[in-house]
């Protein structure tokens, strides 16, 4: 994996965000955060999401999937996932050597998944896709589109969350937590103390209905990236995405980007649940 050197200007704004944290008074968590220490932590997440925005480019990622989208004991295999660093995304998921489940290919407006098993694709343009819930329909219990998946194990969470937010709060260790009430994903954005985004929920603080949960850990590269993503909704859906490698090759051509059908192959729109 190749190491990155932290543009000065992010390195610093993480740096002031936890001197701020270690200055201020210690207060019970869920209060109002001091509005200089809110800001502080919101910038230092922006500068590092941004220094990932510039380095985009051409990736491969290996990683571990395990999801469970009812009662049963749950799935395993392996998230092949791949782009020149924008749409189209192609993500490959295979439950061993050479076994592949499904091949799936998402850019802005349509989302194409291939079951080998079935001799089937799903297809669907529109509302669904836009709105990150395709590959829940097709199965897999996250409620991101695969760019969105993309962009949030790449560090690019600016492209996923918008930058308007409201009533910062403490949470535990010195940890803030803003409710996002603009752009395609709302509900509640938790910032560690250094900055680094660590836990984002589908609904805001002091909201009952309980819904999806993401919690991300981090590698130790610098500036550190998302190794490991934890996905639930009270519903007992999870799923849990743990970065293998990591690779920067040369860039995709048309064709490794593509996702070209078989001849037969059954093709059927993908509606909300088609195959949960």
């Amino acid at each position: 994996m190749r190491r990155r050197i932290l543009p000065l200007l992010a390195l610093a704004a993480l740096f002031l965000a936890a001197l701020a944290q270690g200055c201020a008074p210690r207060v019970a968590p869920g209060v109002p955060a001091p509005a200089g220490q809110a800001d502080a932590a919101w910038h230092a997440y922006r500068s590092w999401a941004q220094s990932n925005d510039a380095d985009a480019g051409p990736f491969r990622l290996n990683a571990s999937l395990r999801y469970k989208t009812g009662e049963n004991d749950g799935n395993r295999v392996v998230a092949l996932l791949w782009s020149n660093g924008e749409v189209p995304l192609r993500l490959d998921i295979m439950a061993g050597i050479g076994a592949t489940v499904a091949r799936i290919r998402e850019d802005d407006t349509t989302f194409l998944a291939y079951a080998p098993n079935e001799h089937r694709a799903y297809y669907h343009s529109g509302d669904l896709n836009r709105g990150g819930r395709a590959l829940l329909s097709f199965g897999v219990p996250v409620p991101f589109s695969v760019p969105d998946l993309a962009n949030l194990l790449n560090g690019r969470f600016a492209q996923v969350f918008d930058d308007d937010r409201a009533d910062a709060r403490l949470v535990t260790d010195g940890g803030i937590a803003y409710t996002l009430p603009r752009g395609r994903v709302r509900g509640m954005l938790e910032l560690s103390p250094e900055g680094l985004p660590r836990r984002w929920t589908d609904t805001a603080p002091g909201e009952k209905q309980a819904g999806w949960d993401m919690r991300i850990d981090y590698d130790e590269a610098v500036p550190p990236l998302p190794r490991k993503i934890t996905i639930t909704h009270a519903k007992g859906y999870s799923a849990i995405l743990l970065v293998k490698e990591r690779e920067r090759p040369q860039p995709f051509t048309g064709e490794q980007l593509g996702l070209e059908l078989p001849e037969g192959t059954e093709v059927l729109p993908l509606r909300e649940g088609t195959r949960r």
